[in-house]
């Protein structure tokens, strides 16, 4: 069709380097917060680019500062679990900036993440991380929870 934007596909360019390179700095994510080192984790967040983080059912946070208080408050929390499984990862890269798309499966719960990266000098950094609970995957069904009790006496 003459006249018609020809599609250029997002990964088109895409340097397998830069790929590995995203895929890399997304394991060193979650490797310092399982080994629940916080200088690690502070040392993978973006420091020369504007950040901002959704932790689940949370507002969102825009201080690095107040960022990386945050991920200090949930490591220090007992009930946070120590183990995380990452699965269904999906890398884009074009140019200075690469997203992870990924499944977190924790022990009680299951949650889909969002972390971006930018190139800051020769590191991958991440200057965004969001997650919200998901159900399982579609292969690994649950027991469906008992529906509770109508009320019939209230309309909703």
């Amino acid at each position: 069709m003459a006249g018609r934007p020809r599609f250029v596909p997002l990964i088109a360019g895409l340097e397998e380097e830069d790929r590995d390179g995203v895929a890399e700095a997304n394991r060193n994510f979650y490797r310092a917060f399982m080994r629940r080192d916080l200088a690690a984790l502070e040392e993978l967040w973006a420091s020369a680019t504007p950040v901002a983080c959704l932790h689940p059912g949370q507002p969102p946070l825009f201080d690095r500062a107040t960022i990386m208080a945050s991920w200090q408050a949930i490591m220090r929390n007992p009930e946070t679990p120590a183990q995380i499984k990452i699965v269904e990862d999906r890398l884009i890269v074009r140019g200075r900036m690469g997203v992870v798309i990924c499944r977190e499966v924790l022990p009680k719960a299951h949650l889909v993440a969002t972390n971006m990266f930018v190139r800051e000098g020769d590191a991958w950094k991440i200057a965004h991380h969001q997650s919200a609970l998901a159900p399982p995957p579609k292969d690994r069904p649950t027991q469906p929870a008992a529906a509770p009790r109508r009320d019939r006496r209230n309309l909703h």
